[in-house]
């Protein structure tokens, strides 16, 4: 009976905030997102809710400020979209609080928003459009379908072809060079690193290095002291979750592992946490930020 009624209540909000916020007169187009879904979007949307920090990244990066009404708690970057409104979390933003935007486009990414928030604004009648990059060329290809579908095409083509002459350079940098083996720390207690199916992982090779735990069958697999130790690294990093306060903790924690290559050398390096995390145009300045460590020699 409450289901009923939360339903009946969001519909209303629909109707109501509608006539407040009228959407963008443009006709509509059939789309096929990332997912297999298929989606009725504005031609030319105006009322942008973002479900992910790295899609409102793109969105800035595309020049659509001015378009993005809400966003979540973790959009942080650039600098403006902290001060647009917010919607709650990635995994639990408030659906009330996005129907009140009345948005004529909500985007979302697969991996980090929940397929019932998805289905929830879809059952309200409102577009979602899910990207689900899994690697570089991928978030490359939802920079390309976001500019798409927002009528930003022109620009977005400039945008995606200077990002990939970035990559393209690092690919002939690198080239025949040798690739040090690289163990990307995430978890202190225990020890947690990406593995095969992440962005990191891609991130890595793209820059010039081998991920010690590429062949891992987990996304995300746990190390034990044994088995970094077996696995060598020339060279780790990680990404602080509080700033730098867990640069110190972190170096401390791995001075127990004289024997291992990376240590020996002092190759202990941090890198953004959310420059290596987030499926936005800012992942090819983690790339060409790891390529400078694996190899000092390029510029």
């Amino acid at each position: 009976m409450n289901n009923t009624i939360d339903k009946i209540y969001l519909f209303v909000l629909v109707i109501f905030f509608t006539a407040v916020y009228p959407p963008c007169l443009s006709l509509a187009r059939e789309v096929t997102d990332e997912t297999g879904r298929k989606v009725s979007i504005n031609n030319n949307p105006c009322r942008i809710v973002s479900l992910a920090p790295g899609i409102t990244e793109t969105l800035y990066a595309l020049g659509m400020k001015d378009k993005i009404k809400g966003v979540t708690t973790f959009c942080d970057w650039p600098s403006g979209a902290s001060q647009k409104e917010k919607i709650g979390g990635v995994t639990n933003p408030s659906i009330e609080k996005i129907v009140s935007l009345n948005p004529d486009l909500i985007l979302a990414t697969a991996d980090g928003n929940r397929k019932e928030t998805v289905r929830q604004l879809e059952r309200l009648g409102l577009p979602v459009y899910v990207i689900n990059p899994s690697d570089i060329e991928g978030v490359l290809k939802s920079i390309s379908h976001i500019g798409e579908i927002t009528n930003q095409k022109p620009e977005t083509e400039m945008a995606v072809a200077a990002l990939q002459q970035r990559l393209n350079k690092i690919a002939i940098q690198t080239k025949g060079k040798k690739k040090p083996r690289v163990f990307f720390q995430i978890g202190f207690e225990p020890v947690i690193t990406a593995g095969k199916g992440t962005l990191i992982n891609e991130a890595i090779g793209w820059a010039g290095g081998i991920n010690v735990a590429e062949q891992s069958t987990a996304r995300y697999p746990r190390y034990s002291t044994e088995g970094i130790a077996a696995s060598a690294p020339d060279i780790i990093l990680f990404a602080p979750m509080s700033g730098n306060t867990e640069s110190p903790a972190k170096k401390i924690f791995w001075e127990k592992f004289g024997t291992i290559p990376a240590v020996k050398n002092g190759k202990i390096y941090s890198i953004d946490t959310d420059l290596i995390s987030r499926a936005s145009p800012r992942i090819v300045d983690a790339i060409e930020q790891m390529a400078r460590l694996f190899h000092p020699e390029i510029k």
